[in-house]
């Protein structure tokens, strides 16, 4: 593993029902160096975002938790936590799909999704534990579909990079991979690089500045993301040129 902290210290389970699960338990017990990882290749019952869950075939992807200790962020913006993890995933694809798919086409679909050419290749659930209101802990989940080939009705928006790219992948070189990316964006977001990171993540974004049809309760309307709020809101300019914003299941795309 060549990094500094993160993926240093790691477990493999064999199967488990969720890494952020099993990572969270442990932590209540325990304490954890900073950048510690779980991870398996065959997680049983996969959670996202308000209980979605996440499909993932055994031995065909890859599934880890990373423990990290940002007590430096302040409560209000630990959206930037999402934003710099949506990052590192984003940079796995762009190297694993190197040659395969033009990295414009890798985007980040608000809050959770990291798609290739429109379709789920991967997904994040980022769990806090606070105390006094200060971070004390956060379990970073990242699920990436790597070599399934066969999705459910369920998930008939999913892709994996053997879909892509019509090979193969090594399963353990995906998180070593992704380690890096997440030590070195995690390593931007304490020297307060916020610019960069707000700079680069709206370059990512789906849909940024494109009209699309939204809907949001029974109504549907044209509307422009124009960026996401320190909260981690998504801001939609109407055509109208009002500006509203949306919490996680607020809006549909």
């Amino acid at each position: 593993m060549r990094t500094l902290f993160i993926g240093q210290n790691s477990t493999h389970l064999k199967s488990v029902e969720s890494t952020n699960s099993y990572a969270t338990d442990f932590l209540r017990q325990n304490k954890i160096l900073e950048g510690s990882i779980f991870y398996t290749f065959n997680q049983l019952n996969g959670r996202g975002q308000r209980g979605n869950q996440w499909e993932s075939e055994p031995n065909k992807n890859a599934t880890l938790s990373i423990v990290l200790h940002p007590t430096f962020l302040s409560l209000e913006k630990q959206f930037l936590l999402n934003k710099i993890t949506s990052l590192a995933v984003a940079d796995l694809m762009s190297a694993m799909l190197k040659g395969y798919v033009d990295s414009d086409g890798i985007k980040i679909k608000w809050p959770n999704d990291i798609y290739v050419s429109s379709k789920k290749i991967a997904g994040i659930l980022i769990e806090n534990s606070l105390r006094e209101n200060h971070f004390q802990n956060s379990v970073v989940g990242v699920g990436i579909n790597v070599n399934q080939i066969n999705f459910s009705d369920k998930t008939p928006n999913a892709i994996s990079l053997s879909l892509i790219a019509n090979k193969e992948f090594e399963l353990f070189a995906c998180i070593e991979l992704l380690c890096e990316f997440m030590e070195a964006r995690y390593l931007q977001l304490k020297s307060n690089m916020l610019k960069s990171i707000d700079s680069e993540y709206l370059q990512r974004l789906y849909l940024f500045d494109q009209w699309h049809k939204y809907h949001f309760n029974e109504e549907s309307f044209d509307g422009k993301i124009i960026g996401v709020s320190v909260y981690g809101k998504l801001q939609v300019q109407l055509k109208s040129d009002e500006v509203r914003e949306f919490d996680l299941k607020e809006i549909v795309f």
